[in-house]
C-alpha cells in the first residue's frame, strides 16, 4: 500500500502536551507522543506515557521524552501494531497448489502482492504484521514468510514449515487418502531427510513448524508427532485446545486460534481462557479473505466476553505472536530498540468500539482514520 509521509504535526495530532520544542541537534528524524495510555505488550500500562521514535525504532517508552524534544499529544490511548499469524490476503493465484500435497520447499514470500488493495483494510484494524501460509489443503505446503501489510516489506523468509495434519489435506482423489497414508508420507520425509532440508531443518529446531490440527484427535496426533521428531512452533485451529491444556503444555506447542465461525464461540473462547490460566502461549489468525479483515480483533473480543482478560487477549495479537514466531527481538512490544510499529486507538485497544486513528509502521504513518482526519482542525 501507500507509504504516507509522517506527519507528526498540529494537524493529524492534538496540541502539544509541552511548550513547542525544536528537537536537538541530529534528531530530526525523532517524534514524540503522549496517550493517556501506552500498552507496552507485556502487561505493563504506562498511564500518561510518552514513545519517543527514531530513525523508525523506539527510542524510548516512559512517562517523558528527553530533554529538547517536543511532545504531542494524542487523543486515545496506544499499543503495538497487531501480528496476524495466518492471512493468504492477494495470493490466491500464487499460492494454490491443487495437484501436489508436497512443496516443502515452497517460499510463499514470493507470493505476497504488497500492492494488493486488501492489505490496507488488515492495516485499518490495527495489523502491522502478517503470517503468510499456504492452503491449507497441502500436507507440506511450503515455508511462512512475515510480511508487513503497512510498508510492503518481507520482514523474514522461511520462518516456519506449514504442515497440514487435518482433514482438510486429505483428498479422495490425491493421495494420501487417509491419515494413516497423511503420517506416513510425514514420517517418510522427516525420517529420510536431506541435510538442510526444510525436514532436517525443522528437526534440528532451526525452523520451526506450523501444524493444522482441528479435532482433539488431530491436535493429540500432531503433538505425538512434534514429539517424535523434537518439533517446536504451534498448531493452528485447536479449537478444543481448553480439553487438551496438560497435553499441549507438555508439548512446549502454542496455539493460534483460527477466526471465530458461529457454531465455535464458546469452544475457542473457553480454550483461550483455559491456555491462559495454564501459562500455554496462544494467538490469533485472521484470513481477512474469508472471514473480513476485523475477524481476528472480534475473536479476541468474543474470548474477553466469556472471560478473558483483556491483556491476555492484547498479548495474544502481539507479544505471545512475536514470541511464536522467533522476531521478539524487533516485533511485539513497545520497548527500546525495536520496529516502531503501533496503534494510536480511540479507546482501548481490544474494545471492539475503539477504532485506530493512526497506524505507525517502521516509525511512518501509513494510516490515518476517515474521522480523525475530519475532526483534526477542531483539535
Amino acid at each position: 500500500m501507500l507509504i504516507l509521509p509522517i506527519l507528526v504535526s498540529a494537524l493529524a495530532f492534538s496540541a502539544p502536551a509541552t511548550a513547542a520544542v525544536s528537537p536537538a541537534a541530529g534528531s530530526a528524524d525523532s517524534f514524540a507522543l503522549q496517550a493517556s495510555r501506552v500498552h507496552v505488550g507485556d502487561g505493563r500500562v504506562i498511564e500518561n506515557g510518552v514513545i519517543v521514535v527514531t530513525d523508525g525504532a523506539i527510542r524510548s517508552v516512559g512517562a517523558s521524552a528527553p530533554e529538547g524534544l517536543s511532545v504531542r499529544k494524542v487523543d486515545g490511548e496506544i499499543a503495538p501494531g497487531f501480528i496476524a499469524m495466518r492471512d493468504a490476503t492477494g495470493a490466491d493465484s500464487e499460492n494454490n497448489e491443487t495437484t501436489r500435497k508436497f512443496t516443502p520447499t515452497a517460499d510463499v514470500a514470493r507470493a505476497f502482492d504488497p500492492h494488493h488493495p486488501a492489505w490496507a483494510h488488515l492495516v485499518s484494524e490495527g495489523i502491522t504484521t502478517v503470517v503468510m501460509t499456504p492452503a491449507s489443503d497441502r500436507i507440506a505446503g511450503g515455508l511462512d514468510a512475515i510480511v508487513s501489510p503497512a510498508t510492503g516489506e518481507i520482514v523474514k523468509r522461511g520462518v516456519a514449515l506449514h504442515l497440514g495434519m487435518s482433514s482438510r489435506s486429505i483428498s479422495n482423489f490425491v493421495e494420501p487418502t487417509s491419515y494413516a497414508g497423511l503420517y506416513a508420507h510425514l514420517d517418510r520425509h522427516f525420517a529420510d531427510a536431506a541435510d538442510g532440508s526444510p525436514f532436517a531443518q525443522a528437526r534440528s529446531g532451526a525452523t520451526r513448524v506450523m501444524m493444522e490440527a482441528l479435532s482433539k484427535n488431530e491436535v493429540a496426533r500432531a503433538v505425538a508427532f512434534a514429539k517424535q521428531y523434537g518439533l517446536t512452533g504451534a498448531i493452528i485451529g485447536a479449537p478444543e485446545a481448553g480439553d487438551q491444556v496438560d497435553l499441549l503444555k507438555s508439548s512446549g506447542l502454542g496455539v493460534v486460534f483460527e477466526p471465530l465461525d458461529a457454531g465455535d464461540r464458546a469452544d475457542v473462547a473457553e480454550s483461550a481462557k483455559a491456555l491462559r490460566a495454564a501459562g500455554v502461549p496462544f494467538a490469533f489468525a485472521s484470513d481477512a479473505g474469508t472471514h473480513g479483515p476485523a475477524a481476528m480483533r472480534m475473536t479476541a473480543a468474543t474470548c474477553m466476553r466469556r472471560g478473558l482478560d483483556a491483556q491476555g487477549a492484547l498479548a495474544a495479537m502481539t507479544k505471545t505472536a512475536a514470541d511464536m514466531l522467533g522476531v521478539s527481538a524487533s516485533h511485539g512490544t513497545l520497548e527500546v530498540g525495536k520496529v516502531a510499529d503501533f496503534v494510536v486507538w480511540s479507546g482501548a485497544p481490544t474494545d471492539l468500539t475503539s477504532r485506530a486513528t493512526h497506524v505507525f509502521a517502521g516509525g511512518k504513518l501509513v494510516h490515518e482514520s476517515e474521522r480523525s482526519s475530519s475532526h483534526h482542525t477542531h483539535r
